[in-house]
């Protein structure tokens, strides 16, 4: 069976897992000893954990119009207690652009659609404004200090129950007071009952929320 193609597409790029083959020649072109090891890592991570090899690989940020590659980012394997950490390099000659904010918003899109992620976590070296720059227009703020320097964290806002349910009920609820010739009751009904449950949906996931925030602090505290 074929392999299923991951991308993700943004408004001038386009943004791919790296095959084994496309890493091992980054590491064989590349003259940054950093890099390189750097891209073994991943490789080796992507062949030691080929069922989530996705978190693993770089993904080479490409232009949509004539595929030129630009740089890769990615994750540093799967999510732990819930979070999972961002990193990412682009070329000298493209920076400035805004492509790499671009690839990074989008990628944390795609990080939190997939099961699991609530966090998503970034480091940078302390004189490396840009990179702090970039993260903070991503809505990241700070969260410490790491092994190379200041730390961020994003997470994924919960979805407002309370309203949806709202809604939904005043939409059931007129529909079915127009059938029985009382709008009126039916909106009512509809409304208290869309707040209720709304109220207890928001009120569980706001516990599982802080549970979770508590299972990632106290992993933080562990690795210091």
């Amino acid at each position: 069976m074929k392999e299923k193609v991951v991308q993700v597409k943004t408004k001038r790029m386009i943004l791919q897992p790296m095959s084994d083959e496309e890493i091992r020649r980054m590491i064989e072109t590349s003259e940054d000893e950093e890099l390189c090891q750097a891209y073994g890592e991943m490789l080796a991570g992507c062949q030691a954990d080929s069922q989530n090899r996705i978190w693993h690989a770089p993904w080479k940020m490409t232009v949509k119009s004539d595929g030129v590659y630009l740089g890769d980012l990615g994750f540093k394997g799967p999510a732990q207690n819930h979070a999972v950490e961002i990193g990412y390099g682009i070329l000298p000659e493209y920076e400035g652009r805004g492509y790499t904010t671009e690839a990074v918003q989008a990628m944390i899109q795609w990080a939190f659609g997939q099961e699991d992620v609530i966090f998503v976590e970034a480091e940078s070296a302390p004189d490396n404004g840009a990179s702090q720059h970039i993260l903070e227009k991503c809505g990241f703020v700070p969260d410490g200090t790491g092994e190379e320097g200041p730390r961020f964290v994003l997470e994924n806002p919960l979805p407002n129950w309370k309203t949806i349910y709202m809604l939904f009920g005043i939409s059931i609820g007129t529909a079915l007071g127009s059938s029985f010739g009382t709008v009126g009751v039916g909106l009512g009904l509809g409304l208290c009952l869309g707040i209720c449950i709304g109220a207890a949906l928001d009120a569980s996931a706001k516990k599982e929320r802080d549970k979770a925030r508590k299972m990632r602090e106290e992993h933080r505290q562990g690795n210091r």
